[in-house]
């Protein structure tokens, strides 16, 4: 700040040579300098970097915050002043600023409370003038709760008969997905009258750099605010207020995110404001906007089955699909929409290849976007994922599928590029012929990423002479699936690769990882809660793995022996085989 303070005095031509003197007499004026700059680190620093361009720095970014500041204000008001779009166009005309980090340090300055609505205080609501329980309305997922904000509009016995809550299952959840599918609108309760009011107004934001998807729906009650859709499962996860820069998150996103993610998020928010303001601006005036879904942005393989996929087969399910003018279709799904669910053959689809590309097909087209999650794996699900993995399975792999007459078959999944079990290759080798001593027929099949090409070969040419040696690398997702289905136990990392074994194929299995990430396999872990009637995964115990880091995605050593007598008790006796 004093450099600022002495460039604009005229000290400018004379700084380097009298630095010290200028100083002081900047202290003069109740300048402050910290007691640890040491003056000649910092003239290095502005040989490196002039003064000047310092100067002209500080007063672009003061100039963006000013500007943005404006521009917020006039977008947090509903539906939007087309003074946005001309404080956009004077932001966007800083050639040299970085928009993501300019609104990064508009948030900087004017931080964004974050508050867990089980923990901020009763004072800090009437601060707000915020109500604890129409706030909690919001985070409630259930049928009655959707009926009540419908006011009766929305007829609840037709899903509860279709989705009843099972002994051992969890919750639903999304049940407004139904809701809004039905209605074309998301319903909300406004925190500060309690009055229910809806909205049809949608902003996708996918931030790759987490990655996670978020979706935006602006409501407009005595105040305009957002409740926000988040995470995996994509649960309304937190409300935000832009007038008070205030987030209350909900306790379930806690268990799916970070508060770090919700900033980020919103400040991807205000950067497609900013790029996009006019057909932003045109979109919020729009009357009506068309249904739509959004389908292919879970990046994750794992997730892409236990909560797309199962979200689009409940439209499916319920006949909602039906109401779904228009699909947007972001980058390169696991699985063409057109081959798994013919259903949508009819509506519009769009294809994205970015997030702003995303954002910007909605608002160009007026699109209410809806991102149809599920929270969990069901046995109709399943079926329909084999069904489809059956009738799809190339002619190649279902020949080697029935021509296998490897008894048993097991299916070893390798991986490379982190989280990697250091010696997979040695021992693959040792588990398959200390299982050849009982099982003279024994068969394994290899699955992995393109990185695993080399160790796969290896051990294909280790076992070749006397083991059947089925190398997957490289083939399609539903041919993998087919491969799982006939395999009769497994040796899986923990990650995506187990969905297919344990959820789908369900299959009886040993698995192995990094120490943070076996505990998504341990009692009370994701796998326990995704499916329940599935055989539990058995993890190799924590003190066998020794991590390379004590961090997620570390690599880690192991002996084979640890897998091998673990698998041996579950595999059916050789005495069963003829």
């Amino acid at each position: 700040m004093y450099i600022r303070l002495a460039l604009l005095l005229g000290f400018a031509d004379n700084l380097y040579s009298d630095f010290k003197e200028r100083v002081i007499k900047l202290g003069d004026l109740q300048v402050k300098i910290k007691p640890d700059v040491v003056i000649s680190e910092m003239v290095e620093h502005f040989l490196i970097q002039p003064p000047k361009m310092i100067l002209e720095k500080e007063i672009i970014m003061s100039d963006f915050i000013t500007l943005f500041e404006a521009f917020k204000k006039s977008m947090d008001s509903l539906p939007g002043c087309t003074s946005s779009i001309e404080l956009s166009k004077e932001i966007l005309s800083f050639d040299s600023m970085d928009l993501q980090q300019g609104i990064s340090a508009y948030f900087e300055k004017y931080p964004i409370i974050v508050k867990d609505i089980d923990e901020i205080q009763n004072n800090e609501l009437q601060a707000f003038n915020l109500n604890r329980e129409y706030l909690s309305c919001n985070f409630i997922d259930t049928w009655t709760q959707e009926q009540a904000m419908s006011n009766g509009k929305f007829s609840i016995e037709r899903y509860q008969y279709m989705f009843p809550q099972k002994q051992g299952c969890p919750p639903l959840y999304n049940t407004f997905i139904y809701a809004a599918l039905e209605q074309e609108v998301v319903r909300a309760i406004c925190p500060n009258s309690g009055e229910a009011i809806e909205t049809s107004s949608s902003f996708p934001v996918y931030v790759q750099e987490i990655p996670s998807q978020f979706v935006f729906y602006k409501v407009h009650g005595r105040e305009e605010f957002y409740i926000v859709t988040a995470g995996y499962p994509g649960l309304k996860s937190f409300l935000y207020f832009p007038k008070h820069n205030l987030v209350i998150f909900s306790r379930l996103f806690y268990s799916i995110g970070v508060k770090e993610n919700i900033v980020s998020a919103i400040v991807h928010l205000y950067r497609k404001f900013l790029i996009f303001a006019e057909k932003t601006i045109n979109y919020l005036q729009q009357p009506k906007r068309n249904l739509t879904l959004i389908y292919g942005i879970q990046l994750n393989l794992g997730h892409y089955f236990l909560n797309e996929y199962s979200g689009f087969y409940r439209i499916i399910l319920t006949g909602l699909y039906r109401k779904v003018k228009d699909i947007v279709i972001y980058k390169k799904p696991k699985l063409p929409l057109e081959q798994i669910f013919p259903e949508f053959k009819k509506a519009v689809c769009y294809n994205c290849e970015s997030s702003d590309e995303l954002f910007e097909t909605c608002m160009t087209h007026g699109l209410f976007a809806i991102y149809p999650c599920a929270y969990f794996l069901s046995a109709e699900t399943v079926f329909h994922i084999r069904q489809i993995a059956n009738s799809y399975c190339s002619e190649s792999q279902k020949r080697l599928i029935t021509d296998c007459v490897a008894d048993p078959l097991i299916f070893i999944n390798l991986r490379k590029h982190n989280k990697a079990w250091q010696e997979q290759v040695d021992g693959t080798i040792n588990i398959a012929r200390a299982l050849k001593q009982e099982y003279p027929n024994i068969g394994i099949f290899l699955d992995g990423l393109s990185d695993c090409q080399e160790d796969a070969e290896v051990i294909y040419q280790s076992l070749r002479n006397d083991i059947s040696v089925y190398n997957g690398i490289g083939i399609s997702l539903l041919d993998t699936i087919c491969w799982a289905c006939r395999t009769d136990a497994y040796l899986c990392v923990t990650g995506s690769g187990l969905v297919l074994l344990a959820c789908i194929a369900n299959k009886p299995g040993i698995v192995h990882s990094d120490h943070v990430h076996m505990e998504q396999v341990r009692p009370g872990g994701f796998f326990s809660v995704i499916r329940n009637d599935m055989y539990p995964p058995i993890p190799v115990p924590r003190n066998e793995v020794v991590v390379v880091k004590d961090e997620m995605y570390s690599n880690y050593s192991m002996d084979w022996h640890s897998l091998y007598n673990r698998l041996i008790k579950i595999i059916y006796p050789p005495s069963c085989i003829e």
